[in-house]
């Protein structure tokens, strides 16, 4: 039987994951649904996977599935409806995915219906925002004392697992013993004075980065793959540029939230971090929006899907620009799915707007 592959923590959907999905072949069984953060709704989960996955083996079977071959296909997501630990860490929804030699389980932080599609392909489109990051953002907020990551929107904003960046700096990793501790004092401008104890200046200066290298190494693992969303940093001041010099992922923003923000809610955070990351994914739509326009009128811009679902199977597609409309949960799996897959393995980029010119709902920016 295929051992289920999870997501360790809440989204890391990465172009791997949606060039897997996205280039397989079936039959494949797409399944989403509302999940819930705690209290006793997270009960009804398992029953309600449990209700999905029958309609999903019922209509495996209808479909031309031996009975035993569906039961076999669908027993590793089954299995989730036995780990309580599971459903006590969800978020807003779940998409699950089974086909021969394939079962995953994403943990995602946008609400999905209860749906459910027996076809030859994955649905992978409602995946793909949340993959790049759909008008969203990242807050870091990082001191010695406590290392937060959250996903927000102008609207809303939630924590996420760190994955296996240190909780704090007595939790960094390869701490075998109590080192000097570190104070530090809020000054103007948002900079912070260290002072250590017991060791010196320069000690203290090593233990830091020490820290933020492996803060840094962490979120980088967490964001690997197609993820653009601008992150902002909530520190004192002087720790931005100590993080960047760590930090791979590319998308940091100049534009600290400055304090400490041990004692500030997430949604004190999202407020802050709102005026800054807001111009930032205005500017990124409409450069998106542009240079479509732009290829439109040379022939390397394209809008019918037909053209752009081959484009992809060639490799010739270097950008794949998705509306909302075209990532709705409901709509049945098909070529445009496999376009994504496509998309990924060739490298090209996942990019989704609001809108397209002319009311296109999807697009494609090709390499020839």
């Amino acid at each position: 039987m295929t051992s289920i592959q999870r997501t360790r923590n809440i989204d890391p959907i990465t172009a791997a994951d949606l060039e897997s999905l996205g280039t397989a072949s079936g039959p494949a069984v797409s399944v989403f649904m509302p999940t819930h953060r705690g209290g006793p709704e997270t009960r009804q989960g398992p029953l309600r996977l449990r209700s999905l996955l029958d309609r999903a083996q019922a209509e495996l079977v209808t479909r031309g599935t031996p009975a035993e071959v569906a039961a076999e296909l669908l027993a590793p997501l089954r299995e989730l409806g036995n780990e309580d630990p599971f459903w006590q860490h969800t978020a807003h929804g779940l998409a699950l995915y089974a086909a021969p030699g394939i079962a995953r389980a994403f943990r995602l932080g946008t609400e999905m219906p209860e749906l459910v599609h027996v076809s030859d392909s994955f649905a992978v489109r409602p995946l793909v925002p949340s993959a790049v990051g759909d008008g969203e953002f990242l807050i870091l907020a990082l001191s010695q004392n406590s290392v937060r990551l959250f996903e927000a929107t102008r609207g809303s904003v939630h924590e996420r697992d760190i994955g296996t960046a240190p909780a704090s700096m007595e939790d960094a990793e390869g701490r075998t013993e109590r080192e000097p501790q570190l104070q530090h004092q809020a000054a103007a401008g948002g900079t912070a004075a260290f002072h250590g104890h017991g060791a010196g200046g320069e000690v203290d200066r090593v233990m830091l980065q020490k820290f933020f290298r492996q803060v840094a190494a962490g979120i980088d693992e967490l964001l690997a793959g197609p993820d653009r969303r601008p992150l902002v940093l909530a520190a004192v001041a002087e720790h931005h540029p100590m993080l960047r010099d760590e930090l791979s992922y590319p998308h940091l923003l100049d534009e600290v939230v400055a304090g400490n923000p041990d004692h500030a809610s997430g949604a004190e955070l999202q407020e802050k971090a709102w005026p800054i990351v807001q111009p930032v994914l205005s500017a990124d739509a409409a450069a998106a929006t542009e240079r479509f326009g732009e290829a439109l009128g040379t022939g390397l811009g394209v809008s019918d899907p037909r053209e752009i679902v081959t484009a992809a199977a060639e490799g010739r597609v270097e950008t794949l620009i998705l509306t909302g409309a075209a990532c709705r949960p409901e709509d049945q799996p098909g070529d445009l799915d496999d376009a994504v897959g496509h998309t990924c393995a060739t490298s090209g980029r996942l990019v989704v707007l609001e809108a397209l010119p002319h009311g296109n709902s999807v697009g494609a920016i090709l390499r020839y």
